[in-house]
């Protein structure tokens, strides 16, 4: 079982996030998100748990048929995704598409989506100085309260917070 995101968790998936966004246009953002995260790691002193290898699944999806689902999902993120849809793609059931997309991932395909699009959220947020309301249309939420209600439910704060505390942290406030 997945234990709860804590308060540092969070701020290195943001400075993760943000220096992979800025990367190439903004090198010294980078580096000062990076920098920031070196001296968080930097100041803890235990070893990290060694973490076992999940066993291979079986009954996944083939490799060509993941590829397939997810450069559809990513294709189509600001669209309706529906199961179904998925599943044609690759010429299986709906219910046999869910368990071997499950297997494969270890994520419902509803999951899986939502994910993609929190994680897009992020990065346009990061990125372009859009107000919420358009990043959660760009990314297939229907409005921006339900943006703000599963990107709270992953990320553990809200967008807007989020969104200020990676400009602070790597010195990229909003004009």
């Amino acid at each position: 079982m997945l234990q709860p995101a804590t308060a540092d968790d969070r701020m290195v998936a943001t400075l993760v996030t943000h220096a992979i966004a800025v990367l190439d246009h903004d090198p010294d953002g980078a580096r000062r998100c990076l920098d920031r995260l070196a001296s968080l790691f930097a100041g803890r002193r235990e070893e990290p748990e060694a973490v076992a290898a999940p066993p291979p699944s079986k009954g996944g999806l083939s490799s060509w048929q993941l590829r397939r689902v997810t450069g559809h999902i990513e294709a189509n993120i600001a669209r309706p995704i529906r199961v179904e849809t998925l599943a044609a793609l690759v010429g299986l059931s709906s219910g046999h598409f869910t368990a071997a997309f499950k297997a494969s991932t270890g994520e419902t395909p509803h999951s899986y989506v939502i994910g993609r699009r929190v994680h897009l959220a992020q990065r346009l947020m990061l990125e372009t100085y859009e107000p919420l309301c358009q990043i959660a249309f760009a990314c297939g939420f229907a409005d921006q309260a339900h943006l703000t209600r599963l990107f709270g439910s992953r990320v553990g704060q809200t967008p807007l917070r989020w969104r200020k505390a990676g400009q602070r942290l790597c010195g990229t406030e909003t004009p």
